[in-house]
């Protein structure tokens, strides 16, 4: 499995609720526009696919940024707790 954050600045509130869906078939919210994605590279395809098919790709962007474990393992936040990276943690997809 492959772990990303998937980061992303929709311009139209309809697109935007339909892309945070489709991140959370697929991942862990981090931050409002940041998920924390584990997948095979498979489902990476199938995440890529459905996010090209929701977004304006001449208004919107989507950011895919690959990480390791140890950028995880290593990850600090300010103000408000974030949840630890869990390596035993799965994503079902329907």
């Amino acid at each position: 499995m492959d772990s990303y954050l998937v980061c992303y600045d929709i311009s139209d509130p309809k697109r935007l609720r339909r892309v945070a869906r489709a991140c959370e078939d697929y991942g862990y919210r981090k931050q409002y526009s940041v998920f924390l994605v584990r997948v095979s590279a498979t489902d990476f395809v199938r995440l890529r696919s459905c996010l090209y098919e929701l977004i304006d790709l001449n208004a919107d962007q989507v950011l895919f940024i690959p990480i390791t474990d140890a950028c995880l393992n290593r990850t600090e936040a300010l103000g408000r707790p974030t949840e630890n990276y869990d390596a035993n943690d799965v994503v079902i997809v329907l």
